[in-house]
């Protein structure tokens, strides 16, 4: 792991006392889990909130699109507005980081992720798609069908142990033949801190799978 990796790391709240966020378990498995290998793909997070791991998908990945459906707020800062159309915004961003690292390979775009036209036609086509927005079962497999739509072929799930719309939707995806586990990442089945107070998680935080 690099040391701006390391270093950002070590500023990002953990989940046990931001709970919206991911665990460090969770980020350093991603992380050990890509490696170099996506420096020349693009990624797409489905729900970025805050930025916390849009930061980490961001060093990972040669460029970053993430989706929300507010205007870019928390550690977000704009460069610039890129396009705009009846369903959707895109902005070139920044994201704040002690290191003052710039980044200019990531664009934040505001939109619904579930609106009746898809998704922004500024997505392009990407090799891993992070999908951490409505966690009910019927947004998860649309947010499934979405990023396979636009190529992904490897996807990856935030809040699978803990919330069970998201166990619900990868489980079904999955025993139809449309993806299948590769991995699971961050923390354990077990009671864990989650915003300082402790949590069920049935299953394992994360999940990654590839598409079939």
């Amino acid at each position: 792991m690099d040391k701006l990796l390391q270093s950002i790391l070590k500023e990002t709240p953990d989940k046990s006392e931001w709970s919206t966020t991911t665990s460090l378990k969770f980020r350093t498995d991603l992380i050990d889990w890509c490696g170099d290998r996506f420096k020349d793909k693009k990624v797409l997070e489905i729900g970025s909130h805050n930025g916390h791991t849009t930061r980490i998908l961001g060093l990972l990945f040669d460029e970053g699109y993430t989706i929300n459906h507010n205007e870019p707020g928390g550690l977000f800062e704009i460069k610039e507005t890129v396009s705009e159309a009846n369903y959707y915004k895109t902005y070139k961003v920044n994201i704040e980081n002690e290191q003052n690292y710039v980044f200019d390979n990531v664009f934040f775009i505001k939109q619904n992720a579930y609106h009746a036209n898809g998704l922004s036609l500024d997505i392009p086509e990407v090799e891993v798609s992070f999908i951490d927005c409505l966690h009910t079962r019927e947004a998860v497999i649309q947010d499934i069908n979405n990023s396979i739509g636009i190529g992904a072929k490897t996807l990856i799930f935030d809040d699978y142990g803990l919330i069970g719309g998201v166990r619900k939707g990868v489980d079904e995806t999955i025993q139809e033949g449309k993806i299948k586990l590769d991995k699971e990442i961050g923390l354990e089945r077990g009671s864990h801190l989650v915003g300082g107070t402790n949590k069920t998680f049935y299953k394992s935080e994360g999940m990654i799978c590839s598409v079939v």
